[in-house]
């Protein structure tokens, strides 16, 4: 393994990893229970809200069949002009004045206060001596509640931001007195600020989190319109995109095993970008540069190399990013900034060397778009390379939701979190020999193939709308829809 090269390979370090190998081996049998393991929704890693383990109060046993309120008298339905107080203070706001008094009001306003006379006094004191107070006591006491503030606040970030002006200006939140910038917040420590960054995107919902400062290779030369640049122009790299922060969530696990007619991106996609929005919204109100580039929407640079340099993964064989704890199952948001933070350092647990013997996406790629060859050299890098207009065609010869995703389907390393998959990362990573990484994925295509790649394609185009994995039940449309 890569790792490994330089640290020295002595007999024991060979028996040691042949050990661990052989055990890994000998334990195929244990395959059946791992993949009963695997259908425990604990193992859903990134998903752990989302597949009903939080939800595990037996209401059965209290079920009961009428609701616990009564009903005692003549009903009517609630006028939320007036018996809403947030919309009745609005309009209460913009309504009162003391020389008119209840008859400056609208009549539904008059209506209403006259039948709770308790709430116009509540009402004239919230406007007359508490949010004066308020007002100058936020003032007064700002930085305390500072970063609350900017979270609360950014968690209604759930739509991009409209960017019209250069990222010099469109980046950065403006003070809307003077329509400049507003005034950075001065950090103590780029460790703190970062372990807070990191923390925040947690808090937004992202699975994984990465920093690394921004290669300007990886920016586009020319990016797409609506991004604030001169379509027509070259980027020039803003002096403020000086690191990236990496966020995202996986796709929901049991539709990605039925790519590619069952499963779909935007699933992650949403939630990745919503946290972009979040988290670039955030670092904004502290005054700082910040601009998401999110899935879906628009990025003005390549993410797979800035997920290697945030140290999330390792870029494979079909060109996605592979990951520790969520294989290639990760749909990343970056959001470039000039926040002083503290960059993580890129890892390498063998994806390299494992993909080159692997090739099982590429085996199970029905257009043929996932190369069987060595990485090539491509505007200076060495990476494989994918046929992107084959693989979009495809996308265009299946029916269901739009896309493939087969090639994380597959993958070895996109399993749940159970016990076998955990061990099996563990040694094949520290395994120096190679020997456990081919063993395993024997075993896969050995015990777990999947169908003929053309049987993918659409009926029109002689195939059979197969998918790798039969649906999960929430999919299967025959057992809900006449």
């Amino acid at each position: 393994m890569t790792q490994n090269k330089g640290k020295g390979f002595t007999r024991r370090t060979f028996l040691k990893a042949s050990g661990a190998a052989s055990a890994l081996l000998g334990s195929a049998g244990l395959g059946f229970y791992g993949y009963e393991a695997g259908k425990d929704p604990r193992t859903y890693r990134g998903w752990e809200n989302w597949e009903g383990v939080n939800q595990d109060f037996n209401r059965k046993k209290y079920a009961v069949d009428k609701p616990t309120y009564l009903k005692v008298g003549e009903t009517s339905r609630p006028d939320a002009r007036s018996d809403v107080i947030f919309y009745r203070r609005g309009l209460f706001r913009r309504q009162w004045r003391d020389e008119t008094g209840l008859e400056g009001l609208d009549p539904y306003l008059q209506k209403y206060y006259r039948q709770n006379p308790e709430h116009l006094e509540l009402d004239l004191y919230s406007q007359n001596e508490l949010m004066p107070k308020l007002m100058a006591d936020t003032r007064k006491y700002r930085k305390q509640f500072l970063l609350a503030a900017a979270w609360s606040n950014a968690m209604g970030a759930v739509g991009p931001p409209r960017i019209t002006e250069p990222p010099e200006k469109s980046d950065f939140m403006l003070n809307r007195r003077t329509g400049q910038p507003i005034e950075a917040v001065q950090f103590k420590d780029p460790v703190k600020t970062s372990k807070l960054i990191k923390k925040m995107a947690h808090e937004l919902g992202s699975t994984l989190v990465g920093i690394a400062r921004l290669n300007p290779d990886w920016v586009y030369s020319y990016t797409s319109i609506g991004r604030g640049f001169k379509s027509d122009e070259p980027i020039e790299v803003p002096k403020h995109w000086q690191f990236a922060i990496v966020v995202g969530t996986p796709m929901s696990w049991d539709p990605l095993y039925a790519n590619p007619t069952y499963g779909t991106s935007n699933d992650a996609y949403s939630r990745s970008r919503i946290i972009g929005f979040r988290l670039a919204s955030f670092i904004k109100q502290l005054g700082y540069g910040a601009r998401p580039h999110t899935p879906g929407t628009d990025y003005d640079l390549m993410v797979p190399p800035i997920l290697v340099d945030a140290g999330i993964g390792e870029q494979g064989r079909p060109s996605i990013v592979i990951t520790p704890e969520l294989g290639n199952n990760f749909r990343p948001a970056v959001i470039t900034t000039n926040l002083p933070l503290v960059p993580d350092k890129p890892i390498d647990f063998g994806v390299q060397d494992f993909c080159k013997h692997c090739k099982i996406c590429a085996e199970n790629c029905p257009s043929g778009a996932i190369t069987f060859g060595d990485p090539v050299e491509e505007r200076g890098y060495l990476r494989f390379k994918v046929d992107t207009a084959k693989c979009l065609n495809f996308w265009n010869s299946t029916l269901g939701s739009m896309g493939c995703r087969l090639c994380v389907a597959v993958c070895p390393y996109t399993r749940k979190a159970n016990w076998i998959h955990k061990a099996a990362l563990k040694v094949t990573a520290d395994d120096p020999t190679g020997l456990t990484e081919k063993g395993l994925t024997f075993l896969q295509k050995k015990f777990y193939p999947g169908p003929d790649p053309q049987t993918y394609y659409m009926p029109s185009l002689g195939g059979e709308n197969a998918s790798y994995r039969p649906p999960p039940w929430w999919l299967r449309s025959e057992d809900f829809i006449e």
